[in-house]
């Protein structure tokens, strides 16, 4: 398909070229596609805070850093599309089907691509964000721009397709239930069990509730600071989910032992941004063998004695990226109602309101966690 179309670009970093716009929407040439690839017609395509801290952030991201790629980039890497056009040797889509996008792309041949660790290997890169584009196979830089553009070149291999009847504005959300889902499996979650879930306030941490209440947690112990936004979490079956709001004072320790007549939670779903002592109460509240799944990247230093993690057994797991294998699953616990999407809000915006998209991420209501996306018109 020739011809050019619209996408949202990274030129560059606030805090280097000053209050300018360094997130610009640009005419580019439409990617064209080879062999195993695909054209993606975008319908929808999220924001984190990940992106916004691209646009702001020159002392992590800085010309002598190894992760900056070759800018402009196309920024976005959660979203969903229309296949308009395939290319040789492409055989499990067809034009004309929807698919979830899996934005993590991999080698596919090193130890880990090779036992389902995909999230492990060394060369993998995640399309519109900032990463190590220099190294690894030539190939994958084919895949640096992201999804907040009209059309997208993806590898066939990195798409799940969608039922026909699927609501696309309820689907494109199932990638932020995808990191939470992972972490809990990687931490063994069996039925029965209670979870800590820690930062459970935002977009994440309401799909990773959602992904323990489908997995038959017993109870899940919602922390955060925010009692609106803890209310809206409880709300979601408040038979099996409690909640701990930090801002009011109210104790993890007290609440867990309440909970599991003293016993302790069976696993911990670590996200709090930043801070240090929620995760430390949550860690020492675990039961003897419990495992923690650490999801956000915190940059604190965890301060534990190890003596007490070895006599206590306690297990630590993490995770990074999407799975396609993930996807698929997450898409049949909606389908079947084993998970409520709406519980997971969204704001819409058009392509070309790009910036206020990540303003909003800044600024919007605490008491009202909506996920910026861009929506085809």
């Amino acid at each position: 398909m020739q011809g050019t179309m619209k996408a949202a670009r990274l030129h560059g970093f606030e805090r280097t070229h000053g209050a300018g716009e360094v997130v610009r929407v640009d005419d580019v040439p439409i990617p064209d596609i080879g062999g195993g690839e695909v054209l993606v017609r975008v319908l929808r395509a999220g924001l984190n805070h990940g992106d916004l801290h691209m646009r702001e952030d020159a002392v992590q991201y800085s010309p002598g850093v190894d992760t900056v790629p070759d800018l402009p980039m196309t920024i976005g890497h959660d979203g969903l599309g229309e296949i308009i056009e395939v290319g040789p040797d492409v055989e499990n889509v067809r034009v004309g089907d929807r698919v979830v996008v899996i934005c993590s792309i991999t080698c596919g041949f090193c130890k880990y691509c090779r036992t389902e660790r995909q999230h492990l290997c060394q060369t993998k890169k995640t399309m519109g964000f900032l990463t190590k584009w220099g190294e690894g196979p030539a190939h994958l830089r084919r895949y640096k721009d992201g999804l907040w553009a009209e059309y997208c070149r993806v590898p066939a291999g990195n798409l799940v397709s969608l039922p026909r009847d699927a609501d696309v504005n309820e689907m494109c959300k199932v990638s932020q239930i995808n990191v939470g889902y992972r972490a809990l499996k990687r931490a063994r979650l069996h039925s029965g069990e209670i979870v800590l879930v820690n930062g459970a306030s935002g977009i994440t941490g309401i799909g990773t509730v959602l992904s323990a209440l489908a997995m038959g947690a017993a109870q899940i112990i919602a922390v955060a600071r925010n009692p609106a936004r803890l209310e809206r979490v409880r709300a979601i079956d408040p038979k099996r989910i409690a909640t701990v709001a930090l801002g009011r004072g109210e104790s993890i320790t007290d609440k867990v032992k309440e909970l599991t007549n003293g016993q302790g939670a069976s696993v911990l779903a670590e996200l709090a941004p930043g801070g240090i002592e929620s995760t430390i109460e949550c860690i020492k509240n675990l039961e003897p063998g419990g495992r923690v799944a650490l999801i956000a990247p915190n940059p604190e230093p965890l301060n534990l004695p190890l003596r007490y993690l070895m006599i206590r057994s306690i297990e630590f797991t993490s995770v990074t990226g999407r799975f396609a294998m993930d996807v698929a699953e997450l898409m049949e616990l909606v389908r079947n109602g084993f998970i409520d999407t709406r519980h997971i809000t969204t704001r819409y915006f058009p392509l070309t309101a790009v910036n206020d998209a990540l303003d909003y991420i800044k600024t919007r209501a605490d008491s009202d966690p909506l996920w910026p996306m861009y929506a085809a018109e």
